[in-house]
């Protein structure tokens, strides 16, 4: 009898370690330093880590930046050519190039990291343009693994929900350049149009879309991150939709906002160990990248604790 209970118990235990849902991990922030540059009307509304630099992307100037985390440099820029309309919101990278997405007038653009050479990318649905409210297209992700891109809409016309789409990656018959067919779309809703997503990235290493959401009102600033699983074809659940726990994430962004820091956080990205990095747009009206900003860009480096 004793031998009995104590197979029914390991059985027990081995069936309730098993149904345990995953930990998630807790995160902690460091402000990583920047340098003097980055401070100026920069506008920094993208950001995606590549080979050991975060390349940061310029809402108004033509411009992306490569930040050396390391060094805390900025160890070169590259100019894009873009038209004069654009305003870039959100980068990503896919084989070995940079993707843009531009909300005033809704467009992607190829960046190659090396020379500057810009490119339109083709998508088979027109995106969305933007609101009267002023919002449009914010975020880009490239899904390496299973070849698609999930594109961010900060939030739809009446303001009630935000969206993201699913293309899949078509290799164009020159082979040098790709276009985008429109699979899917969700959405995901928001309490009040105080409320809105302005990034995503992948992390591949976990399967999961990245998502970055803010509450704004006066001077009140409330952040979080969030994910949803990416299935073994590349397509994203809303049902998977849940947060990732961030300590006192809000309280700190309050804090820096006091220290005369842009807590307007626009980028997201996820480096090669893991590290969430999120960086915040520093102005607003017509940006003037070599004139001095009334409040500092901010670079937010999450670690697991």
């Amino acid at each position: 009898m004793l031998k009995k209970g104590f197979l029914i118990a390991s059985i027990f235990c081995v069936i309730n370690t098993v149904a345990q849902p995953p930990q998630l991990f807790m995160y902690g922030i460091n402000n990583v330093p920047l340098p003097a540059e980055l401070d100026k009307q920069v506008c920094i509304s993208g950001m995606k880590y590549l080979d050991g630099k975060l390349y940061m992307a310029s809402e108004r100037c033509p411009v992306v930046f490569a930040f050396d985390p390391q060094t805390k440099t900025v160890s070169h820029s590259i100019s894009i050519q873009v038209p004069q309309n654009f305003e870039m919101e959100g980068m990503t990278s896919y084989k070995g190039n940079l993707y843009l997405v531009s909300e005033n007038v809704a467009a992607i653009y190829s960046v190659n990291p090396k020379n500057g050479d810009t490119k339109p990318v083709q998508t088979s649905i027109p995106l969305p343009a933007k609101s009267k409210s002023g919002d449009g297209m914010e975020g880009i992700a490239a899904n390496e693994k299973d070849n698609k891109f999930y594109v961010l809409r900060e939030r739809n016309e009446d303001m009630s929900t935000s969206q993201v789409y699913t293309f899949a990656i078509e290799v164009n018959s020159d082979s040098s350049s790709i276009s985008l067919r429109y699979e899917s779309m969700i959405e995901l809703p928001l309490e009040n149009p105080q409320w809105r997503y302005s990034d995503i990235c992948v992390d591949s290493e976990n399967g999961k879309l990245i998502c970055l959401k803010s509450f704004s009102k006066g001077k009140l600033r409330k952040q979080f991150i969030e994910s949803i699983d990416i299935d073994s074809t590349g397509n994203l659940s809303f049902a998977s939709l849940k947060n990732i726990p961030v300590e006192n994430f809000s309280e700190t962004s309050n804090q820096y906002k006091d220290l005369d820091y842009s807590m307007n956080l626009e980028g997201i990205t996820v480096d090669s160990t893991g590290n969430i990095y999120i960086i915040s747009d520093n102005t607003s009206g017509k940006a003037l990248c070599d004139q001095p900003a009334k409040e500092k860009t901010i670079l937010l480096e999450l670690k697991k604790k």
